[in-house]
């Protein structure tokens, strides 16, 4: 295995290590570290400028959303996901995709989408939330057209973000931990699926 992929697994299960045992500072720091891990990789394996950038946006974000799921640095850190997300799709734009897995699983995100967005118009700030949903869905969707590795990651981040989206709209609450692991575990998929 590549060593880059192994310091962001140890990363990864060091992060989530301290989380559970409430060591939030030290446990922020090292979150910050995923994302340059995963970035060395990708270097490793040749040239994937949208990747690189992708994952330095991630890494914005997660800086940016320590303070937690409220207020002006999570709205930022969001912002910086979505841009995050929307330089993975322009990767995959840029090379072969099978159009009719695209089509069919972007019918089956719709579904899923229009579900989501039934239980945003509810709140006062829905179209923001909504705007993120559907290039999130738009993400997996391109996933499913060119890597399982990949579709599996986007699936994992759309598990990830409505955890925490649920969170910051007062709807539910989940453990950093959970929603640490799907994350870790989307970024993962996500390279792997452009990388191998």
């Amino acid at each position: 295995m590549d060593t880059y992929l192994i310091l962001y697994i140890t990363l990864g299960l060091l992060h989530l290590s301290l989380r559970s045992e409430g060591c939030r500072k030290t446990g922020s720091l090292v979150k910050i570290l995923l994302m340059p891990a995963l970035i060395l990789h990708v270097l490793s394996k040749g040239s994937l400028p949208w990747v690189v950038a992708s994952l330095g946006f991630a890494t914005i974000g997660d800086t940016l959303l320590i303070k937690g799921h409220k207020g002006k640095c999570f709205l930022f850190g969001m912002g910086f996901f979505a841009l995050a997300h929307l330089s993975y799709s322009l990767h995959l734009l840029s090379g072969p995709l099978n159009r009719t897995r695209v089509i069919s699983a972007g019918l089956i995100l719709l579904i899923i989408f229009l579900f989501f967005l039934k239980m945003l118009t509810r709140h006062t700030s829905w179209v923001k939330y909504a705007l993120y949903a559907l290039n999130l869905c738009v993400l997996a969707a391109l996933c499913a057209g060119a890597s399982v590795l990949g579709f599996l990651g986007a699936l994992a981040f759309i598990l990830s973000d409505s955890m925490i989206a649920l969170d910051s709209l007062g709807k539910d609450h989940f453990s950093s931990t959970s929603e640490m692991t799907s994350y870790i575990l989307a970024q993962l998929l996500l390279v792997l699926g452009f990388t191998l």
